[in-house]
């Protein structure tokens, strides 16, 4: 399982008539979505891990289609949400610099990206805090090796854009 915390975020863009935001976060990976609850009034708001912490399963026999993670920052209104931008985390990134593979590893560290815009009508700004790493199931009695499941995973993942046919 890949266990995601968001963190935080960081000067994002004010969207209320109040100089700030109510933001949440939308986590995806794999068609699947988890939420962080509202931080309200805030461009800088922190999740208290019990609220913004999503496990994730992983398959080896879903490499190929693994992608990126996904997070997406909205501020929520009454009657809508508004966009403010999003930020990736492709599989190839998940550990970089030497980042520890599991997620209760002392030297698992924060990964810090910046809020980009996909809408020409919205400039975004600001940061966005995730920690991540591998958590055995519940079920799962084997310790697991966790840098062996990420590096076969990458690997997997690579095969399929070499063997994907031509634009």
């Amino acid at each position: 399982m890949l266990r995601v915390q968001v963190l935080s975020c960081t000067n994002l863009l004010a969207k209320d008539r109040n100089g700030s935001s109510d933001p949440f976060v939308v986590v995806s990976l794999l068609g699947t979505k988890h939420q962080t609850p509202v931080s309200k009034r805030t461009v800088n708001p922190t999740y208290n891990p019990k609220d913004a912490t999503f496990d994730f399963p992983i398959y080896l026999s879903l490499a190929d289609k693994l992608g990126v993670l996904e997070l997406v920052v909205w501020d929520k209104d009454v009657l809508k949400k508004d966009y403010l931008g999003e930020a990736w985390i492709p599989l190839e990134d998940w550990f970089r610099d030497g980042n520890a593979f599991a997620f209760d590893d002392l030297n698992n560290k924060m990964i810090s990206k910046p809020v980009i815009s996909t809408r020409n009508s919205t400039p975004a700004t600001g940061n966005v805090q995730v920690k991540l790493g591998f958590v055995s199931s519940p079920n799962t009695a084997a310790l697991m090796d966790f840098e062996e499941i990420y590096s076969e995973l990458v690997k997997r993942t690579r095969r399929s854009l070499v063997s994907a046919p031509p634009v």
